[in-house]
């Protein structure tokens, strides 16, 4: 056998030499493209994994800031209809009150007819006087309302804010 190894001239080992070293050469690239490639699929899926949680958390804090958003208009709202309707008890009491001073004021005008020259004097200062009591609760009641509408405003737009620096 070591006889037929002698007849095979050098360089055939040669081409066999390298032609193995090829193949060798070949399977070792081709598993580590092969890895390559997982770990490209791996790179891709985590980034693909993140983004959708990245979504996830930027729709849910969206919402969220949607739903702090409502609920200060909410607020704001009922703050509203609660004024409104104090400024409405104001002004019922305002109008009962006009009520007891022109009833008032009909006591007096008995009163004044039966004084002398001087009683119509009296009875112009009482009845200015109540007109600028009247005219004055009046403003005051106006001005409150808009106050309180100010306010509440004031307060939705901070607290609005507030739920979008969250």
């Amino acid at each position: 056998m070591i006889s037929a190894l002698k007849l095979v001239p050098m360089w055939v080992w040669g081409v066999a030499a390298l032609i193995i070293a090829l193949a060798v050469a070949a399977g070792y690239q081709t598993l580590r493209l092969a890895d390559v490639r997982n770990e490209y699929a791996a790179y891709r899926a985590d980034i693909e994994t993140k983004a959708a949680e990245a979504s996830e958390q930027a729709r849910q804090t969206e919402q969220q800031r949607q739903r702090d958003i409502d609920q200060v208009r909410n607020d704001a709202q009922k703050q509203i209809k609660l004024a409104a309707a104090d400024a409405a008890d104001a002004q019922s009491a305002a109008d009962s009150l006009q009520l007891e001073v022109n009833k008032l004021l009909a006591g007096r005008a008995a009163l004044n007819s039966r004084v002398a020259a001087g009683g119509s004097a009296i009875r112009d200062l009482t009845t200015v006087l109540a007109d600028l009591r009247q005219r004055a609760d009046q403003r005051a009641g106006d001005l409150a309302t808009i106050a309180d509408a100010s306010r509440i405003a004031g307060k939705a737009c901070e607290r609005s804010y507030d739920a979008l620096i969250k």
